[in-house]
């Protein structure tokens, strides 16, 4: 049986292959069934019709027959199986119109049969609006014929014309079983696409569960690989901040010619590997989204004029002019900003310019494009006489690992990581950046950034340092434990002749400070024993508010992102990051002891 209905669909194959809905393909087999079944019914009834000599139901079934051929090639050749379908209820329609009007003159089972066929045909084939409609039309004339006839009894009887028994008991039978195959069918293609979706709900749940389970593990591994570049970080800035720290003391003790060029070779390559570590890390970071923005009040001038005093040497030593060109009215501006994040996005922006020129000059230009009683929006531009970028690479440019050219990253060498850096730090600021560069003749990039700002009397701009300072009255004690990071410190500290006391953990340091009194000190965060934090937080909870007040700086290698908050709620006063610059701490220690002492 199964059989016979597949080669009865088998002559819509066509059409089933550009249906993708598992309904409409359930439709449109139904529809098969129907037209070749109803053409074989309606066959036999054409002999019986004959043989009986019913010349009126002969002329009736021939034309169902020729239509229902008729309709069987509509759906072949043109693939119109709805309009189609609705031309089949309108034959089952009008069959019961006619039986009520013509025929049967009455209401007879054929007449309840064809008002169930049309129904459920209508729903089935064409949804609610189509079903409804057409279960009225079909209803209505039976109830306004039962509410018009004479009788005072609803009445199913034979009809005015007469047909053989047989012919009526096959007509009935076939009515039936097509009324039940069509509630079978259907219902069986529904349960299949029932049972496919339940399955597909449990296959998306399961999946679903997987996909949690996966990205449970992965934020695990992604905080374990934090966690290893966090101690990776303070493992290679440890040995870093010795190299450069010596070169650093090395250097400023008058060393030969020949002595100050290697030395210069020894703190300019570590350095560079200082940059690639810290390139790697912060990208680590920001591609886990574990960066905030700080909101810190500093003198913006300042903060640009440090970023480009630090690298005058770098642009000279290339013979190169670094300019600086900064809006007057941003004079006695304080901002409420991320010094940090715009350090790091200058320091990129600025170092790349310079890398990349080898003539000329690199410049950064800064004005007020907008500003109001509590807002002011600054333009940047870092332009530079270099290499340039060629117009298909500049958005590549900005992805990672990604540098103009395959020449380039051998000429230049570097991670790659600087732009991309800059740009995921400038989105935090709501930020973009805009490239224009030219072949061979250079290269600006421009961007936006909204500041909160206050004025302030004057303008504060970064004192030159002077290493023969007299900082030989400051008493500072060093919480240490590293031999080489000591090492470092003490002679980066004698060179503002200064003596330091050393404690190589922070219960040292405590015993230290209860025998005297200290200036500042210099807090290691990760020691035996006791680490800085808790050594710090002690310190503020001592009895005497002299020594509880100490300022205190701490120094750290750790690449951790709540280092900041976790020193603030320690309660030590700043930190720097390992290896520092001789001048950071120059500075720190400056601005601390003049606070203290006003």
């Amino acid at each position: 049986m199964t059989y016979l209905f597949e080669n009865v669909s088998g002559i819509f194959n066509k059409l089933l292959a550009k249906e993708r809905d598992p309904i409409n393909q359930a439709r449109i087999k139904m529809l098969a069934y129907i037209l070749v079944l109803y053409l074989l019914f309606t066959g036999v009834l054409i002999f019986a019709y004959i043989a009986g000599g019913e010349m009126l139901h002969l002329y009736r079934v021939s034309i169902v027959f020729i239509a229902t051929l008729l309709l069987i090639g509509t759906a072949y050749f043109t693939h119109a199986w709805k309009i189609v379908s609705h031309i089949v209820i309108w034959f089952l329609t009008l069959a019961v119109w006619t039986n009520l009007s013509i025929y049967v003159q009455d209401i007879n089972i054929e007449t309840l049969q064809f008002i169930w066929l049309s129904c459920a045909l209508s729903f089935y084939m064409h949804g609610l609006k189509w079903g409804w409609f057409y279960s009225v039309i079909n209803v209505l004339p039976v109830l306004i014929y039962t509410a018009i006839d004479n009788k005072n009894y609803f009445y199913i009887g034979a009809g005015a014309h007469e047909v053989s028994q047989l012919t009526y008991l096959f007509v009935t039978a076939y009515n039936f079983s097509l009324i039940i195959f069509l509630q079978y069918y259907f219902f069986k293609v529904f349960n299949k696409n029932f049972i496919t979706l339940t399955q597909t709900k449990n296959e998306l749940n399961d999946l679903n569960n997987k996909l949690k389970k996966t990205l449970s593990e992965v934020n695990t591994l992604s905080n374990s690989r934090m966690e290893f570049l966090s101690t990776m970080s303070h493992e290679l800035r440890t040995p870093l901040n010795g190299v450069i720290g010596i070169s650093n003391a090395l250097l400023l003790q008058n060393p030969r010619e020949d002595q100050e060029e290697n030395l210069a070779v020894l703190k300019f390559s570590a350095e560079n590997l200082l940059l690639l570590i810290n390139d790697i890390l912060d990208f680590n970071k920001f591609d886990s989204d574990k960066v905030e923005l700080e909101r810190i009040s500093f003198d913006f001038v300042a903060l640009v004029k440090n970023n480009c005093a630090s690298l005058k040497l770098k642009a000279q030593e290339k013979m190169l002019d670094l300019n600086l060109h900064i809006d007057e009215e941003l004079c006695g501006k304080h901002v409420c900003s991320d010094p940090t994040r715009l350090t790091q996005v200058l320091q990129n922006l600025i170092n790349n310019a310079i890398k990349f020129t080898e003539k000329g000059s690199v410049s950064l230009h800064i004005e007020i494009n907008n500003i109001s009683e509590e807002t002011m929006r600054l333009r940047f531009m870092v332009a530079d006489t270099g290499i340039g970028i060629e117009k298909h690479r500049q958005k590549s440019v900005f992805e990672p690992f990604v540098q103009a050219s395959a020449s380039t990253s051998r000429r230049y060498g570097g991670t790659g990581l600087g732009l991309p850096i800059v740009k995921k730090v400038l989105a935090m600021f709501n930020s973009h950046i805009e490239l224009v560069s030219t072949p061979n003749l250079g290269t600006k990039i421009i961007f936006d950034i909204d500041f909160k700002y206050e004025d302030h009397n004057t303008c504060i701009f970064p004192k030159s340092i002077n290493i023969k300072h007299d900082l030989a009255h400051l008493k500072i004690l060093v919480t240490e434990d590293n031999p080489v990071n000591i090492l470092v410190i003490k002679k980066t500290l004698e060179q503002w002749n200064i003596i330091p006391t050393i404690a190589e953990n922070g219960l040292m340091a405590l015993q230290k400070l209860e025998q005297e009194t200290f200036d500042v000190i210099l807090m290691d965060l990760y020691m035996p024993e006791m680490d800085g934090y808790e050594a710090a937080t002690l310190i503020r909870n001592l009895d005497d508010t002299i020594k509880a007040n100490t300022p205190i700086i701490a120094l750290t290698a750790s690449a951790n992102n709540n280092i900041a908050q976790k020193i603030v709620d320690a309660g030590m006063n700043d930190y720097l990051s390992k290896p520092f610059n001789p001048e950071h701490l120059f500075r720190k220690l400056k601005n601390l002891t003049d606070a203290v002492e006003r």
